[in-house]
């Protein structure tokens, strides 16, 4: 083969490859690629007929013209800038991430696991309960029953449930609800029975069965009810899982009384001294000094109540270990998170350089009020000056920044190099007609 024809091939295989990839570059600012995807994803969900070219032209000038400002944001070294706040976007991700994991992780619903549900579901139950936290009490009660006490004078008497004031009546509901191992023991009486004390719940508690029969109303056949259970226990698991973890990682924490008590003054007043003292030890070795925490104290003001302080110190507290767990499980490193971090990057990116070189520079000073409104009295007939002002700034200012960012956005444009591919562009304006002209035939 001759090297022209060698030359004229591979051409022709770029061009094809260009041409057949899933997501073909729609425009290109200073050699970045904007892709169709990113394109469509811009657009609003609906465009009047008629209108389509107009508004997947101008939703790609917009994509244009913020590259622009991210390009050159980077290039003023604005990313120290955006760190931290970047660095708490990235957090919140994680964290979210991390709950993700932990919930994916909880393990599938069996088929068997789905009949047995809804059976219990199926069977109701009307029970009275006493709750003590003593057991040698819970014992003492049993006892009682036993030679022939009032189940409802004891709950009187003795129960903490929010039952007690109806005599440990706590109506009539699906057994499905009775976690265990309360509910072997329920299911195990026949009515006007009661359980031995069972430990449950930090307390111990003893049930009296009332009545036990069908669901009414009747649950719909299982063939019905299957898919929405199934999910019910899903979510159910998901959020047990979600409780487990969150008390595993508490206990890892251990906090000083006199730590969260120095927040309960106003944030200045804070000594070096102070600053020093430990809030919480984590894993027995690492502890947390109240210095660290000022930035979530200096949040509240000091006449706040502090039940409300010294929960978001606590809960900045557990959100570090969160984050720790998150990253050393890599979930900053998937493609979701990587995804999200990186448009977060970008959007905080444009906006610290929009109030950098647009936004801080407007100036309306009240000399520009007081003389627009004596060449505008036509537009205020009878409006007091004073009235009118806040509306007069507020359009000055929309003015200025309109004309600020086209003069600074023209200027970026001016030493740009932007190629829009009009075929690439074409094609997806034939498509959004495709999908109204599909729309207006529904």
């Amino acid at each position: 083969m001759r090297p022209i024809a060698i030359l004229l091939t591979l051409i022709l295989v770029l061009l094809s490859g260009s041409c057949g990839s899933s997501d073909p570059v729609v425009a290109r600012v200073n050699n970045v690629p904007i892709k169709k995807t990113t394109l469509l994803k811009s657009l609003p969900q609906s465009i009047e007929p008629g209108k389509e070219s107009t508004v997947v032209k101008d939703c790609l000038e917009g994509l244009i013209n913020k590259e622009l400002f991210v390009q050159e944001a980077i290039r003023l070294g604005l990313d120290s800038v955006i760190a931290y706040p970047l660095e708490l976007e990235k957090k919140g991700l994680v964290i979210y991430e991390l709950f993700s994991d932990i919930a994916r992780s909880s393990p599938p619903v069996r088929a068997q696991e789905l009949q047995q549900a809804y059976n219990l579901l199926s069977l109701q139950v009307h029970c009275r309960v006493i709750v003590v936290r003593a057991e040698t009490l819970a014992q003492r009660l049993y006892q009682d029953l036993q030679n022939g006490a009032q189940f409802e004078s004891l709950a009187l008497r003795y129960s903490i449930h929010p039952s007690r004031t109806k005599a440990g009546d706590v109506g009539t509901f699906p057994a499905y609800y009775i976690e265990e191992p309360m509910r072997s023991a329920v299911l195990a009486l026949q009515p006007g029975e009661y359980t031995k004390p069972v430990f449950f719940d930090s307390t111990y508690q003893i049930v009296l069965l009332l009545d036990r029969g069908p669901t009414d109303p009747p649950l719909p056949p299982f063939a019905e009810a299957k898919q929405q259970l199934e999910e019910q226990i899903k979510i159910s698991r998901q959020r047990k899982a979600a409780n487990e973890y969150i008390a595993r990682l508490r206990a890892r924490l251990v906090y000083n009384p006199l730590g969260l008590a120095i927040f309960y003054k106003p944030v200045d007043s804070i000594t070096e001294a102070e600053k020093e003292v430990w809030v919480a030890v984590r894993d027995s070795s690492k502890y947390v000094k109240v210095g660290r925490l000022l930035h979530i104290a200096r949040r509240f003001p000091s006449e706040l109540d502090t039940a409300l302080r010294t929960y978001a110190i606590k809960r900045a507290i557990e959100d570090d270990l969160l984050y720790e767990d998150g990253l050393q499980r890599r979930l900053d490193q998937t493609p979701t998170v990587k995804e999200q971090i990186e448009r977060s990057r970008r959007k905080l990116l444009y906006e610290t350089l929009y109030n950098r070189m647009v936004t801080s520079t407007i100036q309306v000073s009240d000399a520009d009020i007081y003389n627009y409104y004596q060449n505008h009295r036509d537009r205020y007939p009878g409006e007091d000056f004073a009235l009118v002002a806040p509306l007069i700034r507020n359009n000055l200012t929309i003015e200025q920044r309109t004309t600020r960012y086209q003069e600074y956005l023209a200027q970026l444009r001016s030493h740009a190099k932007i190629g829009v591919n009009q075929a690439i562009l074409q094609d997806v304006i034939n498509e959004i007609v495709r999908k109204n002209k599909e729309k207006s035939k529904e």
